[in-house]
């Protein structure tokens, strides 16, 4: 298949600008805040400290960054233990590094495999384009400069796509629990599972996930378990909402945050946020006879996952699989042009910090430098620049399942 010289040049120069955005940051966070730099490895290696030692992994906290803990159920840990076996926090984060740069490979290799599949051909610029953005983009270098697990996750859903691609559901199940298991909200991509009647892979989902907590209940005892449940995972869901108006410095992409800064209490932002988000699912859900509009319902249920939690943009690489495939994919158009945009606006990492910065460096009057930085103080308040780009995907997506153009390309077999 011959890609539309238009649609593979707007593919690259969004890649590029993610990649050059990620740069950016990377050097910003170095200069600005270096005590993020392996934040969550240095967290890691205590945690395998713990269970090496019999203590509590919950209760534990690295000197430097008192008050952070480790988060993930009991067995999860099992994957730290050896961080804690290189004996230092340095080495702790250079193996975090090395594991990231593998997991932003493999989702590389799978979204060229899933290009393959569908005819599209990608030459040396696109290859090294797909990587780059996989790793270094400002999706994904976060993870990297903190040493996070969540580039691990964003294989998992993307090694989870694939297989289901190939009929290969048992795998795609315990693909996506994995991912689930360590971070809860994952899990909303059985509803995918459920529209596509992938019965074999919820049942093998099911099976991985519940293994997963029994297996650390009969690893450390069912005490830790029992904590995780009642007091680690309520409380990440309970510090991450808003009790009154949103702090404009705080940078969750929600819905939610909008109807906190209308007034409304925190027991009405959950009901809200999925009466506001589930019509969206569904119209996606209603059409899924394209590969175009499959590739659509699995990016939406994404971001609306994304948009219905209390987030940081760090978990944009969640999103990298069918955004990767959607942009060399789908041709050019109003869906396509929603579709840019809306990445795009996922890379605008402003806030309000940055915006007082700015005034402090270009001259501007007293009374117009007050009167923008309130402007700007009331919009962060209510919505961020990349909840924008993430409702743009979202309505992108909904463009699609209406949208009669698609590829050239007939929509490949699972068993191709």
């Amino acid at each position: 298949m011959t890609t539309d010289p238009s649609v593979r040049s707007s593919a690259r120069a969004v890649l590029a600008i993610g990649i050059l955005v990620g740069l950016v940051l990377a050097v910003e966070t170095a200069l600005s805040t270096p005590e993020q730099v392996g934040i969550a490895s240095t967290v890691y290696y205590y945690a395998g400290e713990a269970a090496l030692a019999g203590e509590n992994v919950y209760a534990v906290s690295p000197p430097a960054y008192d008050g952070y803990t480790y988060l993930y159920p009991p067995i999860v840990v099992l994957a730290f233990v050896p961080h804690a076996l290189l004996g230092d926090e340095t080495a702790s984060l250079a193996l975090q590094t090395g594991l990231n740069v593998v997991a932003g490979t493999g989702i590389a290799i799978l979204v060229w495999r899933a290009l393959a599949r569908r005819g599209v051909s990608l030459e040396r610029v696109d290859y090294a384009l797909v990587l780059g953005f996989t790793l270094l983009s400002s999706h994904a270098i976060t993870q990297v400069i903190q040493g996070q697990v969540t580039l691990w996750l964003a294989f998992l859903l993307a090694a989870g796509f694939d297989a289901l691609e190939r009929d290969r559901e048992e795998l795609a199940g315990a693909a996506f629990a994995l991912a689930a298991l360590v971070k809860l909200f994952p899990a909303a991509i059985g509803l995918w599972l459920l529209r596509q009647r992938a019965w074999r892979a919820v049942a093998a989902a099911v099976v991985t996930g519940c293994g997963g907590l029994l297996a650390g209940a009969l690893v450390f005892g069912p005490e830790l378990t029992v904590q995780y449940v009642t007091e680690v995972l309520t409380g990440r869901f309970r510090d991450s909402t808003f009790d009154g108006a949103p702090d404009p410095d705080r940078t969750l992409v929600t819905v939610r945050r909008l109807f906190a800064a209308l007034g409304f209490g925190p027991g009405l932002l959950t009901p809200l946020a999925l009466l506001t988000l589930a019509p969206f699912v569904a119209v996606l859900y209603r059409r899924v006879d394209t590969d175009e509009r499959r590739l659509a319902a699995i990016l939406g249920t994404l971001v609306a996952t994304l948009l219905f939690m209390p987030l940081q943009p760090l978990y944009f690489s969640l999103l990298a699989f069918p955004l990767l495939v959607l942009l060399y994919r789908l041709p050019a158009g109003r869906s396509r042009h929603l579709l840019v945009a809306g990445v795009c606006f996922t890379y605008a990492m402003f806030s309000l910090e940055m915006v007082v910065l700015t005034l402090d460096v270009v001259p501007v009057p007293a009374g117009l430098e007050t009167a923008i930085l309130t402007v700007f103080e009331t919009v962060f308040t209510a919505i961020l620049p990349p909840t924008i780009g993430m409702w743009l995907l979202l309505f992108a997506c909904v463009s699609i399942c209406f949208d009669g153009k698609t590829a050239a390309q007939s929509v490949p077999s699972p068993a191709d």
